[in-house]
């Protein structure tokens, strides 16, 4: 049936065509595409090694060479987010909140103070252990 006059096209697609994007164009280019995605796959195949210190070069130490994970305007939620281990830390400091719902609002400062600790005590204590399991142990677990 030739509905061409009409705008349709002369031909039946289904559905499933559609959605597999069995146009022709799409056929041709889609054996390439696979190509290069698989050779791309095999060049990427042997990751470079990277030691702790070119993986956390970014982010700054202090006058101890203790690197500054975390802040004090971070939210506890996303310090255990980013730093699952933190979680031991803020423990043996007495912060419990790692589990509380106000954890994903609360900044460390801000949940110091409400636990009567010095912010600056707990950011050390964490920061140190951090440092210690990512930088000076990789791959082990370290107690705070």
């Amino acid at each position: 049936m030739d509905d061409t006059k009409n705008g349709f096209r002369s031909e039946f697609v289904s559905w499933d065509d559609i959605h597999k994007g069995t146009d022709k164009e799409t056929d041709k280019a889609a054996p390439a595409a696979a190509e290069s995605a698989t050779d791309a796959d095999h060049a990427s195949a042997d990751p470079v090694p990277v030691t702790p210190e070119e993986k956390y070069k970014d982010i700054p130490k202090d006058e101890d060479g203790i690197y500054q994970f975390i802040t004090k305007d971070m939210l506890i939620g996303d310090v255990i987010e980013i730093y699952p281990s933190a979680a031991k830390a803020l423990l043996s400091v007495g912060m419990h909140c790692v589990t509380c719902g106000v954890a994903l609002y609360e900044s460390v400062e801000e949940a110091s103070y409400v636990h009567g600790l010095d912010p600056d005590d707990v950011i050390k204590v964490v920061n140190d252990m951090l440092t210690t399991e990512l930088i000076e142990h990789p791959g082990e677990t370290v107690a705070p």
